[in-house]
């Protein structure tokens, strides 16, 4: 019985110790229509595309934070995307008529602080809810 308990510890630490780290990258890449609503998951040490996620309009910047890929659109909308894979973990629509989600100022107090140039500031946590917005 041992064995096979030591068996799996060392598969699941190898499992772990081969996960790749993903950085969030935007290209202008040639071919690709509306660029700019791109964001790739890039595998850091092989420079391979892992993943791509397109939206509905511009992205504005692409941050890893913890738990994931943090992206701001021009749609008003804060997206946290899964970093393996790409897929949309929550979105939180944040801006009304014409704010875009534009400026990444870091992580603050229990969230991030994003905001539309200087006009309005959001707090988001990481699970996605709004803590609180000024404009």
């Amino acid at each position: 019985m041992k064995p096979v308990v030591i068996l799996l510890v060392a598969l699941v630490v190898a499992a772990s110790a081969s996960v790749a780290e993903i950085i969030p990258l935007q290209l202008d890449r040639k071919g690709v229509k509306n660029s700019d609503q791109v964001v790739y998951g890039v595998d850091a040490g092989s420079g391979q595309v892992v993943w791509e996620h397109r939206f509905p309009r511009e992205a504005n910047f692409a941050k890893a934070v913890k738990g994931g890929i943090l992206v701001g659109c021009d749609d008003g909308a804060l997206y946290l995307l899964e970093a393996t894979s790409g897929s949309v973990t929550w979105k939180l629509q944040l801006g009304e008529k014409d704010e875009k989600i534009n400026v990444f100022h870091g992580a603050s107090g229990d969230g991030w602080l994003v905001s539309y140039h200087n006009n309005a500031y959001w707090l988001v946590s990481p699970k996605g809810e709004l803590l609180w917005a000024l404009r």
